[in-house]
C-alpha cells in the first residue's frame, strides 16, 4: 500500500495537465459543492474535462501545483496575492467553459473571496485524489510536502474545505475553522469550511491563534 511516507511528490508542469485531468475530473466531479454549480451530472462531467485542464494550467503559470509520482493526485497552492487578485484572463476561460452556469461560479469566486483572510499566507485551492487512491496516503503526501516549505518560511495556509471527509483530514493536519458555523452556498447549497494553519515549529507543533 502506497503511504503519505512513500509516496513521491514533485512539482508539475505542462507536461503533467494531460494525465492529471481525469484524476481532477473524478475528484471533483461528484462533490456537493459541484453538484451546486452543475446539477446535471453528464453535462457536469463534461463541463469538468475542459475546465479541469484550465484550472491546472492557471495553477502552473500562478502559483504552484504538486503532484505524486504516479499521477495520483494534485494540490494547487496559490500566493495570497493572487487570491486577492483573481487572474482576469483565467476568469474568462471560467466564463467561456462554463456558460450558462458561469453565474453560480462566479457566486463561488465571490464566496471564496470574502472569506480570504488579509494577511499574508498560501492559499490551497485545490486538493484532488483519484477515487481509488483516496485513504491511502496520498492527499496528506501533498499537504506535508508544502507545509514543509510552509513552516520553514513561517507562512500561514488557508482552504476552503468542500466536505466533511476533506475538512477531518486538514484537522488532523492542524487547520481549524475560521468561522463558528459553515458557510453555505446560496439557494440551498451544501455548506463550505473557511480555514487555517499556522506554521509549526520544532517548539510549537500546536496550532495558534
Amino acid at each position: 500500500m502506497t503511504t503519505a511516507s512513500t509516496t513521491l511528490i514533485r512539482v508539475a508542469d505542462r507536461n503533467d495537465i494531460n494525465p492529471l485531468t481525469p484524476v481532477l475530473v473524478d475528484a471533483f466531479v461528484d462533490t456537493p459543492d459541484a453538484s451546486w454549480l452543475i446539477p446535471d451530472p453528464d453535462e457536469r462531467r463534461r463541463i469538468y474535462q475542459q475546465l479541469c485542464p484550465a484550472i491546472l494550467t492557471h495553477g502552473i503559470t500562478a502559483g504552484t501545483v504538486y503532484t505524486s509520482d504516479d499521477h495520483a493526485g494534485a494540490a494547487l497552492w496559490l500566493p495570497h496575492t493572487v487570491a486577492h487578485s483573481p487572474d482576469p484572463h483565467h476568469a474568462a476561460t471560467v466564463d467561456r467553459v462554463t456558460g450558462p452556469h458561469a453565474p453560480r461560479f462566479a457566486r463561488l469566486a465571490a464566496l471564496l473571496h470574502n472569506h480570504t483572510p488579509p494577511r499574508p499566507h498560501t492559499y490551497l485551492a485545490y486538493l484532488g485524489v483519484a477515487p481509488d487512491r483516496q485513504r491511502h496516503g496520498t492527499g496528506t503526501a501533498l499537504l506535508t510536502h508544502r507545509h514543509a516549505t510552509c513552516d520553514t518560511a513561517g507562512t500561514p495556509v488557508h482552504l476552503i474545505a468542500t466536505t466533511p471527509d476533506a475538512r477531518r483530514l486538514y484537522q488532523r493536519l492542524g487547520y481549524y475553522d475560521t468561522t463558528p458555523t459553515p458557510v453555505h452556498l446560496p439557494d440551498g447549497g451544501p455548506p463550505l469550511w473557511p480555514m487555517w494553519r499556522q506554521p509549526h515549529t520544532h517548539t510549537n507543533t500546536r496550532r495558534e491563534r
